[in-house]
């Protein structure tokens, strides 16, 4: 019993190193910079699709996106000795490229909690296009929201995997409750500016207005039942 007890017991050990070591790290937007600005020769690679790096990244970013058919090719020509920076736009693709690079042999990676909407939320610089629109200002999502009836708004991006689960569930209560409730979906990446102001650090997230005051807010999924009760209580 003694034996089997430790061999339990190094089992454990084995899979919790293997967890919790060098090569697997999520670190917040304080924390990342520290890191990166305290390592020699780092590597920060954003794993965006071009078009959202060219909007806006954090300055010398490497862009390789994680969707493309050769990331795994072009991030194994990267030295494996140096430390790689992971960033994406809220954490989902940058945690898959980091179990990527962990299983090809890099050392120590870092991945951005987050990723640059919690950058961004916590006063990061980035480097941002000139030419690019930022959507929708203050005044006109107010307006937008200060409305009769409820407003259910989406904050969303198209990279976002929770979100496109999301979708067809608020689309689907406010089909069925139209004339109590109105959705804004919102994304994010097409409108930073409102974004930035708000502080939206994570997606997807929704916010119900009632007579254009936040009434409830609730950041990842929800499932339908109870975001169609919720909108009944709401508007009476």
């Amino acid at each position: 019993m003694k034996y089997a007890s430790s061999i339990i017991a190094l089992t454990a050990l084995f899979f919790y190193s293997c967890s919790n070591g060098q090569g697997n790290q999520k670190i917040d937007a304080n924390q990342f910079e520290k890191k990166l600005a305290d390592s020699k020769e780092a590597i920060l690679l954003d794993v965006r699709t071009p078009e959202e790096y060219t909007e806006r990244h954090i300055d010398k970013a490497l862009n390789i996106d994680y969707k493309g058919a050769d990331f795994e090719n072009k991030v194994a020509l990267l030295d494996k000795t140096k430390p790689v920076f992971v960033y994406c736009l809220s954490g989902g693709r940058s945690s898959g490229a980091v179990d990527i690079l962990s299983k090809k042999g890099f050392k120590t990676v870092y991945n951005l909690e987050g990723g640059i909407l919690a950058w961004k939320a916590a006063n990061k610089p980035v480097v941002e296009s000139g030419t690019t629109a930022s959507g929708l200002s203050m005044d006109e999502y107010f307006r937008a929201v200060n409305k009769s009836k409820l407003v259910l708004v989406d904050f969303n991006a198209v990279w976002c995997g929770p979100c496109k689960i999301l979708k067809p569930i608020v689309e689907k209560v406010e089909k069925k409750h139209s004339d109590k409730v109105e959705l804004l979906a919102i994304d994010v990446d097409k409108n930073n500016t409102l974004a930035d102001a708000m502080h939206i650090s994570s997606i997807p997230l929704l916010i119900l207005y009632k007579n254009g005051k936040e009434a409830w807010r609730q950041l990842g999924l929800i499932e339908e039942k109870e975001l169609e009760e919720l909108i009944l209580e709401k508007s009476k």
